[in-house]
């Protein structure tokens, strides 16, 4: 795969994980909350640690270094518990929730709600003004801790009509009333006895101000202003599923559109008769009517009865159509028969589901966002008002040249521009607007006093969509404004909607890793069917120097075309790079799954190509073996495909499968792999001076995620590294890694000092000190920032390469330091022949409590050291009793999570860290 390929993929990954993270961050809370305040599971433990693993893991990966930490502590935390089988105390509980609750991120900027419940605020009310009440829902007010109101029957009263109004960022006084009607009122400012007026029904407007009898709208204007608002997008009810009434036969389209359809959250009702359909009708009004093609020359008397029936009901009761043929007569038929859309009969269950999406979605859109550029205030003022009394968000611009900022934070739907403005036309700035990619589409509505046509003509030829004179009547300023912005953002999120190639059935990349970061957000992911295959054609290489650059892209789209035909209604394909495919298999057993990568194999086998006969071979792994993200699934996919590559009979399929006891030939093979990723990770746990404040000093901790998120710690990475032959190359990347993180606290003004451990095969490097001197002069990083430490069990066997090797090292003005050390005699006699600066205790002698013979040992280690002018340093401290013998005992340093845990930012405060 290109590199630039490669980093598309993974640009496309991080996007799928972060548009999903804030749902699986919610999931996983849900878990927690459970775990944490009910009796103590063992088992739910274990899965919700692996899950913090996991996401902890992906987190990091993406970048998402705050959610990362936070999910880190998470994992220390519940790992202690796991490790000893304690069952946390109330303390415990409270720390662990906590840090549960802390995990909340925010959902990226295109999946926020576009409503808070701060809309329900109602502004303060001014002196002289009347008080504005609302009739809430049934359950309302039970929001609100004023007091608690019982709820009462109002299935026979009418409902006072209601309007969101705009925000403030401080309430008025609130209290619950009772009116006239029995029903609750919420009272909103200081409550007067006059008879209320009610507010303007319909209108979702963010703003109300008081007008003046003289200056309201006629009442052909009033009704327009009311037909727009109808027309503006509403938040729509969630409570329950929409009722979808589907006239079909039992042909295979139906039946996968009506699952897919279920899938999506609708509750569909098949009938195979127009009469079946009628009675329906005649004793339940569904929230929408789906006719497929086979009933398409009933529609002209059909439409007539679901037009009387909307009358009844007065509902709207939205029609979709599908037809073999979209010809004009077809469509007329459509349109007279009422249908809100007519669809070919030709598209894929998918594509049809969207496309009735679109007629009644599930979701909430946010309003029209209209950008107003107008020098004149008053004008802006008054388009403002009524655009927002249709329900628009506005935005209003005085200085023309402001335009392109506001443009940039305010992202409108269209803008409303006037044509003469100082400094810079409207044709001008609508030329310089058209310049920029993104606002390429963007309606551009000039609203202005110009009469001539010539110059209105000009005004469209410069870019603009539409020209509106003034004066205009509000009725048809709210029309133009609101179809030309309907029609945009349908033509938008048809545009993003729509990623599939209709010659080939493929999706686009980006839409499938979408789709599979979104199937991995589920409760039950361990018992999920169905997974994801990664498809690859044996010989590509060879076959486009063969065939040539069209040829081969001739044959990899008629590939796709055979491998899409096989996708159900639930399935997504794509192609994944060149020479491969990746197919989304959702709700199939792996009976069915494994029966699915077998029939692709024979099918592109037996397939009639221009270049003959050509073969694959194909990875998969299921969703039931747990992985932290997307790009996890598509690795080990990816990793079972060059194993099916790898067998000799040709065409193969090979299943992923986790392999616990195979562990250090899987940790050999993740560590070549992290190595040619950049996918390890250094944590940082600060070292601090036990007198004085001392400099910023940490040590920096190698750590690798595992596809099921746990972590994989130094020691274990080396010995993986040593069998694979490739701990010199570890031992490098984190030394870059490490100048790296010196060099950029240095340049930041911010100077840190980083010990970094070594392997001791290391020692026998002869061109390390020249390789680490050429980057420490390409970093320009001042020698003495570095410190590489080495375990003194694997120096002593070789003192013959690690004396010369220390030396050098010492004379580029590196540190050194030797850990784990204990009093063995040679030891002892060689620390004032060693060119180390600093040694490091064994683990044994951090413990809370040492006896005397270890205090007796630890001090003479100590005496000689110091003896030596070697500093003293003592690591794994977990305990402040252990941290205070350590200083009575005369230790320099210390390290552990006593002083903190590792975390992946520099953060300490060492200002404050001195015993």
């Amino acid at each position: 795969m290109l590199a630039k390929d490669v980093s598309q993929q993974a640009a496309e990954l991080r996007q799928a994980f972060l548009r999903h993270l804030p749902r699986r961050i919610d999931l996983l809370q849900k878990k927690g909350y459970r775990l944490i305040r009910g009796p103590w599971d063992v088992n739910a433990a274990a899965l919700v640690l692996r899950e913090v693993q996991q996401l902890a893991g992906a987190a990091g990966k993406h970048g998402l270094v705050d959610a990362s930490d936070r999910l880190y502590q998470l994992e220390l935390r519940l790992s202690g518990l796991m490790e000893h089988l304690t069952v946390p105390d109330d303390e415990q509980r409270k720390l662990l929730e906590t840090l549960v609750a802390q995990l909340q991120v925010e959902a990226p900027p295109e999946e926020q709600q576009t409503h808070s419940t701060k809309d329900l605020i109602v502004a303060p009310v001014h002196p002289g003004h009347r008080p504005i009440l609302i009739t809430p829902p049934d359950d309302y007010w039970r929001r609100f801790s004023v007091r608690e109101v019982e709820p009462m029957d109002t299935s026979n009263t009418p409902t006072a009509p209601a309007t969101r109004l705009k925000t403030v960022d401080e309430a008025p006084k609130t209290e619950v009333l009772q009116g006239e009607d029995g029903n609750p009122i919420l009272v909103m400012g200081e409550f007067q006895p006059p008879e209320i007026e009610p507010i303007v029904a319909g209108l979702a407007q963010s703003e109300i101000e008081p007008a003046e009898p003289a200056k309201q709208a006629d009442a052909e204007d009033y009704e327009a202003e009311e037909s727009a608002a109808a027309t503006a997008p509403r938040r729509e009810e969630k409570d329950k599923p929409r009722r979808v009434f589907y006239l079909a036969d039992i042909s295979p389209f139906a039946r996968e559109l009506l699952t897919e359809l279920t899938r999506c959250g609708f509750a569909v009702e098949r009938v195979e008769s127009v009469e079946e359909l009628k009675e329906m009708l005649g004793s339940l009004a569904p929230d929408l009517i789906v006719i497929d093609s086979v009933f398409f020359a009933e529609i002209d008397h059909l439409g007539e009865f679901i037009r009387r029936v909307r009358a009844r009901v007065q509902a709207p009761l939205p029609l979709v159509l599908f037809s073999a043929e979209l010809e004009l007569t077809d469509r007329l038929k459509a349109m007279r028969a009422g249908a809100a859309t007519l669809l070919s009969a030709e598209l894929s269950p998918g594509d049809a589901s969207e496309r009735i999406q679109e007629v009644l979605s599930p979701h909430p859109e946010q309003p029209f966002r209209v950008l107003i550029v107008e020098d004149d205030r008053s004008q802006a003022m008054f388009a403002e008002s009524v655009l927002k009394r249709a329900g628009m968000s506005t935005c209003a611009v005085t200085d023309a040249l402001e335009t392109i900022e506001q443009l940039d934070q305010f992202k409108p739907d269209l803008i409303l521009m006037d044509l003469y403005m100082p400094n810079i036309t409207g044709m001008e700035l609508t030329a310089i607007i058209r310049e920029r990619s993104e606002f390429i589409s963007t309606p551009i509505v000039f609203l202005s006093g110009e009469q001539d046509s010539e110059k209105q003509f000009e005004a469209l030829d410069a870019g603009g969509d539409d020209f509106l004179s003034k004066p205009i009547r509000p009725k048809h300023l709210m029309s133009a404004v609101v179809n030309r912005a309907r029609r945009a953002r349908a033509l938008a999120k048809r545009g993003s909607a729509l990623p599939k190639e209709h010659d080939t059935g493929l999706y686009e990349r980006s839409h499938l890793l979408d789709r599979l970061s979104e199937a991995l957000v589920i409760d039950d992911l361990d018992s999920a069917p169905g997974g994801l295959l990664f498809v690859e054609i044996n010989g590509a290489r060879e076959l486009r120097e063969r065939e040539g650059l069209l040829g081969y892209e001739a044959l990899t789209r008629q590939v796709g075309a055979t491998i899409a035909s096989f996708a159900g209604a639930a399935d997504v394909c794509s192609q994944g790079s060149d020479s491969s495919f990746l197919f989304l298999a959702q709700d199939r057993p792996q009976a069915e799954f494994e029966a699915l990568a077998q029939a692709l194999l024979d099918a592109v086998a037996k397939g009639d190509y221009a270049v003959g006969q050509i073969s694959l071979s194909i990875g998969g792994c299921l969703f039931k073996h747990g992985f932290a993200d997307a790009g996890a699934m598509l690795a080990a996919a990816e990793k079972a495909c060059a194993r099916a590559r790898a067998i000799e009979q040709g065409a193969q399929f090979v299943l992923h499968e986790p392999a616990p006891s195979a562990r250090a030939d899987t940790l050999s093979e993740a560590v070549i792999e992290a190595l040619e990723q950049d996918r390890f990770e250094l944590l940082f746990q600060p070292i601090v001076a036990l007198q004085g404040s001392g400099e910023e000093q940490y040590e920096a901790l190698l750590r690798l995620r595992n596809d099921d998120g746990s972590s994989v710690k130094a020691h274990d990475i080396q010995v993986a590294a040593e069998a694979a032959e490739c701990v010199f190359d570890v031992d490098r990347w984190v030394l870059k890694r490490a100048l790296m993180t010196i060099d950029e606290r240095s340049q930041r003004g911010k100077p840190v000092r980083l010990f970094v451990a070594q392997s001791g095969a290391s020692l026998a490097d002869p061109e390390r000190a020249a390789w680490l001197k050429q980057m420490l002069d390409t970093r320009r990083v001042s020698a003495d920032k570095l410190v590489m430490e080495f375990r003194l069990a694997e120096a002593m066997p070789r003192l013959n390469d690690a004396m010369p090797f220390f030396q050098s090292i010492r004379d580029l003005g590196v540190g050194l330091v030797l850990d784990e050390f204990e009093p063995d005699m040679t030891a002892l006699q060689m620390l004032s022949y060693l060119a180390v600066d600093s040694i490091k205790l064994h683990p044994r002698y951090s413990a809370p409590e040492l006896d005397e013979s270890s205090e007796k040992e630890v001090r003479s280690l100590i005496d000689a050291a110091h003896a030596a002018k070697k500093k003293v340093m003592a690591a794994t401290v977990e305990t402040a009793p252990s941290a205070a013998a350590l200083w009575t005992l005369g230790v320099d340093y210390i390290q552990g999570n006593f002083v903190q845990q590792p975390e992946n930012e520099l953060g300490f405060d060492f200002s404050t860290s001195a015993l």
